[in-house]
């Protein structure tokens, strides 16, 4: 009789990809909402910032590094993403963001995160 084993890598995966979404959710519901939204007493993101360099943030979304980053379209903007906590479609500014926990980030910047508002 033969007995297959999971692939430990592909759980490995899992397990770390939903560890990670549990302590961003996590870090996130510490945050006041009002606070959040308004990106509020948060510091503002440095591109020099790990996090920030390893997902290609930029303050100016046009700066984006698009051999780098190949998901980039012209156009995409954080104040436009669903991760964005400022006011949806902002012009200019900072707000919070869910994937920078405790960070404020650009309106007119970038990550390899965006995701479109639906």
């Amino acid at each position: 009789m033969s007995v297959t084993k999971k692939n430990p890598d592909s759980s490995r995966r899992s397990f770390i990809a939903t560890a990670a979404v549990a302590a961003s959710a996590a870090l996130v519901g510490l945050k006041s909402h009002s606070a959040r939204a308004a990106g509020e007493n948060l510091p503002h993101l440095s591109e020099s910032d790990p996090l920030a360099k390893s997902l290609g943030y930029q303050m100016t979304a046009q700066n984006v590094d698009k051999s780098k980053f190949p998901t980039y379209k012209p156009g995409e903007r954080c104040a436009d993403c669903r991760f964005f906590q400022g006011t949806a479609g902002e012009k200019s500014g900072f707000g919070g963001c869910q994937i920078f926990a405790g960070y404020s980030v650009s309106a007119d910047g970038w990550c390899a995160s965006f995701n479109a508002r639906s």
